[in-house]
């Protein structure tokens, strides 16, 4: 092993170069505040998960120059719908009615991978050592004035220094490992399988929107389209393996309930994973603070993960570039109550009732739930006051509100 020592240092140390580290990193850098994000991955990465980007999330992106960006790598889906699938039993949603609380009323249906190149492109023509590719962070030690982390580049040792660090890290997180704090909740029963085809699904099926949630006989199923690709979700059956959940006749099998075809669907991408459902007791400790699923994890129903975690990188930043301007530390504090209350209030909890909704199994009961949505989109107040809650603008107002 090379014995090469190098020590780096910057204002903020990231851990997690995925969409929460480089938008923290991107707006830090934009006020003038020195970063160094540390990635496992060689290269931008990520794996084929989040695809929706809500409204508030594009405005606030808008910041950054990069909704745009974006936009032109997406699909605009202005209408969504919940659904009895081959049925007229249905109701649709029009996001058109936020156009006075937002400057994007439509959810952006497009792949994380797209915001990691674009936001990782733009910071390291901003500075090209702000990115450490291929470097594991192994342990972090702290003081009343710094923080360093030891790390490992290929066969490099590194410590990375700063004022502060930010563990954006994700759900198996080393810096929420380092905290020894508890990540409190559960796991759910049922994991999720997400498929990427580039069968064209709108050309044999009517009325799809970009967003679809679909009730069928004996399963339910999302259908989500990108600029390039259909992304299909649900629950395996019960008993199967991930390796049998996720067998090419098994795949096939499933999308061919959808429609049946002659030829082979075809698969750009296939994953399983779990679900949880999870949060820390704070956000913040010492001088290391959490941001997205290194904080808190949801069910991806209502696609909530990776904008809550981009709405934390932002309340963050906001609250690190006033504390670099002479606050008080306390501000982070107040960053992990509002970023807490966030999560437990909004996204949590909308997105478990979603998680339940979709897998309802029991016909009287799905009924019920889609005629509690007709009433909702009957009463004009309570309509507009519903797709706020659901595309995150009033859980961003809520949480600003907590002192």
């Amino acid at each position: 092993m090379n014995n090469t020592f190098l020590e780096k240092k910057a204002d903020v140390i990231i851990i997690g170069g995925g969409p929460v580290g480089l938008v923290t990193a991107l707006k830090l850098t934009l006020s003038g505040i020195s970063v160094i994000v540390i990635e496992i991955s060689d290269k931008p990465y990520a794996e084929p998960r989040a695809s929706t980007f809500h409204p508030p999330t594009l405005d606030l992106l808008d910041q950054l120059g990069i909704s745009s960006k974006l936009i032109e790598n997406g699909r605009k889906s202005k209408k969504w719908q919940f659904s009895f699938f081959n049925s007229e039993n249905k109701v649709v949603f029009d996001l058109g009615i936020l156009s006075n609380d937002t400057n994007h009323p439509y959810r952006l249906q497009c792949e994380q991978i797209n915001l990691i190149k674009i936001a990782s492109t733009i910071l390291l023509k901003k500075n090209s050592e702000s990115i450490s590719y291929n470097t594991r962070a192994i342990t972090i030690s702290e003081n009343t004035q710094s923080v360093s982390v030891k790390a490992m580049k290929g066969e490099e040792n590194i410590t990375f220094s700063g004022k502060w660090l930010v563990g954006a890290d994700g759900a198996n997180s080393m810096a929420r490992k380092h905290l020894n704090v508890k990540f409190e909740g559960k796991t759910y029963p049922s994991s999720s399988v997400s498929i990427n085809t580039t069968f064209p699904f709108h050309d044999y099926i009517n009325n799809l929107y970009g967003v679809n949630y679909f009730w069928s006989e004996d399963w339910s199923f999302s259908m989500f389209r990108t600029k390039s690709f259909w992304r299909v979700g649900y629950s395996p059956q019960k008993n199967l393996s991930d390796k049998e959940a996720l067998n090419d006749k098994n795949i096939q099998d499933r999308l061919s309930k959808i429609v049946q075809i002659e030829n082979r669907f075809g698969i750009q991408s296939a994953v399983i994973y779990r679900i949880h459902k999870r949060i820390v007791k704070s956000f913040r400790k010492g001088r290391v603070i959490l941001a997205g699923d290194s904080a808190h994890l949801n069910s991806p129903s209502g696609g909530f993960g990776m904008n809550g975690g981009i709405h934390d990188a932002f309340n963050l930043c906001d609250k690190l570039i006033r504390i670099f301007n002479g606050s008080s530390d306390s501000l982070l504090d107040l960053y992990s109550r509002q970023r807490k209350y966030a999560a437990v209030s909004d996204i949590q909890e909308t997105s478990d009732q979603n998680y339940k909704k979709h897998r309802e199994k029991n016909h009287k009961k799905r009924l019920e739930a889609l005629n509690e949505l007709k009433k909702i989109k009957e009463n004009k107040e309570e309509y507009l006051k519903y797709l706020r809650k659901t595309s995150l603008i009033s859980s961003l107002k809520d949480a600003s509100r907590i002192k």
